[in-house]
């Protein structure tokens, strides 16, 4: 089939009634589907068109919501595709429903792409996946009663704001930062789950290229280590908001005080000395808290996007080695897509090998941040050890004032009470990052690592475009080097602009450690 010719009308398609039956699949099984910028699907792996029970040549051709099930908020598709629409990827839990009415869950990985979208799919099954089940049935209940009238637009944006502010009852501030721990969770979930049983996720097969083997092994590391990143995060996002409400306090607080001692007879304005002076220095300190408050959350967001990228990129490397074995095994050639199957490999490979640039880039940020965070620990603990003095002399100033000490007793006790609090903070926090320190330095070793892999990438990607246009064979799939030999009696290389294939499967494997 190609875009010309006319596919069945979804109109003319059955639709299944619901049948609560699943439609399964294994958690080692990745699947994915190419659609263009309208949602029409122009191509679908072969686990796609099983799980989904369509036949092939009827899928193809048929915009996306063929599989929709009722259950779905159409809130969700709306956050989908605000995504989509801002060129950015996303990720969401999708119920979908198959020829039959039975139902299967996925987690769906969705990015733009050359033509319109490329989506990947895994099996869900963290504990996050049974909590937004039940936030997904609270707004479709609420979409349905809100759109009784008929305005589904409408009923669809209220359960957007519905979704969004159950996603935030979850603790996630926003949805994005939802999406990077959900999609963390369950691929943490699925990587143990195949850990112990007998499918395995790595690509291993002789036909797959050795370039693809290492990237894959490389980030299968990098998602091992996820689970640092994630107690950063975690870390950094309790403290943010305190950092911020000692700023407010400590300043408010110095108000109070330089006010009470603007009212004070003469002999006694001693105290207004320190009222101002802790004024001063909580103008300073506020600046400081609020650079801290920024740089927490530029690591935070650092982190959210490392997460997301890491995952998304091995869960592509992945479904790519997937997609070859899945082409190795086939015998006929898929004549009812609309686009070729090496259009859809391009596809494949294009949607992570940039990204792999974008990783190593993020991962040499990581030291910087860290180390700024550092900085700014320690310049906040002087700030602290300056309000410690502060109320030390408003104590003795106090001490020899009559009754009319008492209002600033009171408001040096708070302070001091704001100071043994941000200190307790202030020592997790630094505990936090002096014991993440190293990681830093760590993942400055895998940016390496994938950096000279991405590169050998890129040239065997290359060498096979060559391969294919110089013998018109479009399915050669072996990994080459690209060489050039000398005219020397000898007949051997004289230079080469990748790895050796021997040298990357021992690269990959090498164990990485920090000195």
């Amino acid at each position: 089939m190609n875009s010309n010719e006319s596919a069945t009308k979804i109109s003319d398609i059955p639709r299944p009634t619901p049948v609560n039956a699943e439609s399964r699949f294994n958690f080692n099984e990745l699947f994915f589907s190419v659609t263009d910028s309208k949602s029409t699907i122009t191509y679908a792996n072969q686990v796609f068109v099983r799980i989904s029970k369509y036949e092939e040549d009827i899928i193809i051709g048929q915009l996306h919501k063929l599989i929709r099930h009722p259950d779905m908020p159409r809130a969700v598709f709306y956050e989908f595709w605000n995504h989509l629409e801002a060129n950015r990827p996303v990720a969401a839990y999708v119920k979908n429903m198959a020829k039959d009415g039975s139902f299967y869950w996925v987690m769906a990985l969705a990015f733009p792409c050359d033509g319109g979208y490329l989506s990947v799919r895994l099996k869900p099954g963290s504990e996050f996946f049974e909590r937004i089940k039940e936030v997904y049935q609270d707004v479709l209940a609420h979409e349905k009663s809100t759109g009784a009238s008929g305005d589904k637009r409408k009923a669809m944006h209220k359960g957007h704001t519905l979704l969004l502010s159950k996603i935030q009852e979850l603790g996630f501030a926003t949805y994005d930062e939802f999406m990077w721990n959900a999609l963390q969770r369950e691929i943490q979930f699925r990587e143990d789950h195949l850990h112990t049983s007998e499918n395995q996720t790595n690509i291993t097969d002789d036909h797959i290229p050795e370039e693809l083997i290492g990237v894959e092994h490389v980030l299968q590391n990098l998602v091992q280590e996820l689970g640092k990143l994630r107690q950063i995060h975690e870390s950094l996002v309790g403290h943010s908001d305190h950092i911020l409400k000692l700023s407010r306090s400590v300043l408010l607080l110095s108000k109070n005080a330089q006010i009470s001692s603007s009212k004070l007879d003469r002999d006694d304005r001693s105290i207004s000395v320190v009222a101002e002076k802790m004024g001063e220095q909580s103008l300073s300190g506020e600046k400081q808290l609020v650079q801290m408050q920024k740089n927490i959350f530029e690591l935070s967001e650092l982190i959210g996007k490392l997460n997301f990228n890491i995952i998304s990129s091995k869960l592509q490397v992945e479904m790519t080695g997937n997609f070859l074995n899945e082409q190795q095994e086939s015998n006929s050639a898929n004549t009812d897509q609309i686009i070729s199957t090496e259009k859809a490999t391009n596809l494949l490979y294009n949607s992570f090998i940039p990204t792999i640039n974008t990783i190593q880039t993020d991962l040499g940020k990581l030291p910087g941040h860290l180390k700024k965070l550092l900085s700014g620990v320690r310049e906040i603990e002087r700030f602290l050890l300056v309000l410690r003095f502060i109320h030390i002399k408003g104590k003795v100033e106090i001490a020899r004032m009559n009754q009319e000490g008492n209002s600033f007793a009171n408001t040096f006790n708070e302070l001091i009470n704001e100071v043994n609090s941000a200190e307790t903070r202030l020592e997790k926090l630094s505990e936090t990052v002096r014991k993440h320190y190293k990681t830093g330095e760590l993942y400055s070793t895998y940016r390496a690592k994938l950096s000279e892999l991405g590169m050998s990438l890129k040239a065997y990607r290359e060498n096979e475009k060559i391969t294919e246009t110089e013998y018109g064979d479009a399915h050669v799939y072996e990994a080459a080097t690209v060489e050039t030999n000398d005219s020397g009696s000898n007949g051997s290389p004289s230079s080469t602009s990748a790895i050796p294939k021997s040298e990357i499967k021992k690269r990959a494997k090498t164990p990485l450690t920090v000195a």
